[in-house]
This record gives structure tokens, sequence and C-alpha cells, in this order.
């Protein structure tokens, strides 16, 4: 998600989606969070089902009680690691989902707290400065808000360079009338507060671009895809000891994983999958209503 503030990027996000958000998925990362969970899954019964079949040839031609001896440490191994690796996934996923939320409740808090600084000035500066403010909190709002896109090959969110170049020059006007505001020559007790306070507001917004574009390594997601793959072929050759096929365990360990691949993928990018962020802007909108 490239944006022009601060060579920084900005963003919007929310908890499941409700029905009429539905309109505002980009496809394109529907379209590739769903394709890669179902070629997963696809390559998963197919590991599964060759698995079986390499089972069924081995113990053909390896009989005798002591043929499988030391392969259920091989497969203990491999199992583990996949479920640390997963849980390592899935719980740094969550760490940074709830880091983006706890984002906004700071912008939204710096905002408040900016605002309520800007009154110690008398007048007219004050109101100006106040209403500049507002402008700039709109912006944002007003940024996350808009429908945005998936940029698929550099796997970042796609925001509208127009209403970016829109918040740069309404932080730039802020901040230029606040220093106005403080020349050296009449020094206000009120400029120690306030700057301090918009800084604040700024470095917040610019945290939260930097959130959008933390993920893990690529190499990650391809050990998981990789070793899942892994473990359905070993699951497969432990099921040769049956010779009835049963699609009911070989379904539920494919859609398993690919449930969990999916999870991991969508959690990544909050404000462009199923489960989202967004319900948590309302307290940066908030903010601004209670801005008189």
């Amino acid at each position: 998600m490239r944006n022009t503030f601060g060579s920084q990027v900005l963003f919007r996000s929310a908890p499941i989606m409700a029905a009429q958000d539905w309109d505002s998925v980009p496809m394109v990362f529907l379209f590739f969070a769903a394709g890669i969970s179902t070629i997963f899954f696809v390559t998963s019964l197919l590991a599964l089902h060759y698995g079986r079949a390499l089972g069924l040839r081995y113990r053909k031609h390896e009989v005798g009680s002591d043929s499988m001896a030391g392969l259920g440490t091989v497969e203990g191994a491999i199992f583990g690691i996949m479920g640390l690796l997963l849980a390592f996934t899935i719980s740094g996923a969550l760490q940074r989902f709830d880091d983006r939320r706890q984002l906004v409740l700071q912008e939204a808090a710096a905002a408040a707290t900016a605002f309520d600084r800007l009154g110690l000035f008398e007048g007219e500066t004050g109101r100006d400065l106040r209403n500049k403010l507002k402008e700039y909190v709109r912006a944002r709002v007003e940024l996350y808000r808009m429908q945005h896109d998936f940029l698929l090959w550099h796997r970042m969110e796609d925001f509208s360079r127009e209403q970016q170049t829109q918040l740069v020059n309404h932080k730039g006007h802020l901040w230029d009338a606040a220093l106005a505001a403080c020349p050296k020559s009449a020094y206000q007790p009120a400029c120690g507060v306030t700057l301090p306070a918009l800084n604040t507001l700024f470095e917040v917004s610019r945290n939260r671009a930097g959130a959008a574009e933390k993920h893990p390594p690529q190499i990650v997601h391809v050990m998981l895809f990789g070793l899942g793959l892994g473990c359905s072929l070993l699951a497969g050759f432990g099921m040769s000891a049956s010779r009835a096929r049963s699609w009911l365990h070989m379904l539920l360990f494919a859609g398993t994983l690919t449930v969990a691949l999916y999870i991991v993928i969508d959690m990544e990018y909050p404000r462009l999958g199923l489960i989202r962020i967004e319900t948590f802007d309302h307290f940066l909108a908030d903010a601004l209503d209670q801005m008189q």
C-alpha cells in the first residue's frame, strides 16, 4: 500500500466482515487468497493419494512386522516442525492484527489531544489551527473509507494517490500554521504542549503506514506451503495401513490445512480480506465528530 506521506505507506482496515461489506472486498486479493488456498487443497489431496499409493507399494514389497520401524520418528519430527511453524505464523499474524487495531486507537487519542491543546491558542489563531486539524483528520477518515485495491506483484494495498497528496498538503498547512503561531520572538507557553501533540499525531499515522507493510519473510509462507504438502504425503503413506480409502479423513486433513493457510494469508491483510479491522475505524471518526 504505497503512500507519499513522509515516504511511508497509508491504508485503511476490521473482526469478520459484515454482509454489507462484501462490495468493499478487492477482487484481486480475494482471487489471490482463494487461488492459493484452492491450489493447496487440490495438491494436498493429490499428495495424500500418492502417499497412500507409495505406502501400499512399500508394504507389498516389505513384508514383516518391523518393516515400518523407525518411520514414525521421521513422521513425528516433520509433523512437529509443521505444527511449530503454523503456530508461530498464526501467532505472529494475530499480533500484527492487534497492533494495527491499537494504532487506530492511538491515532484517535492523539487527534483528540491535539485538538484540545490547540484550544490553548486564543482568538482567530486558535480557531484557524483547529479548523486545519479537522481538515487533516477528515482526510484521514476518508482515506480509510475509500475503495482500494491490492498490488499483486508487490503484495501491498494500493490507495488513491490524489487522496494521499491531499493528506500531505493538509499536514503541511497545519504544521506551518502551528509554527507561525509560535515565533521565537514571542514564544507562547501553549507551543510547548501543542507542537509535541501534533508531532505525535503525525508519528502515529506514519506508524500505521509502516504496520501495513509489516509481514513475515516470503520464505515462511513458502515453507508453510511445502511442509503442508509434505505432511499430506506422509499422512497418505500412513493411511496405507488400511486397505479401504477414507475420503472423509483425506478431505478433513486437506481442508484443515487449507483453512489454516487461508487464515494466515487473510490476517496479514486485514483491510482486504474477510477478517477485517475496519470496525475500529469509527474511533477516529468519533474523535472528528467531537471536535467542536
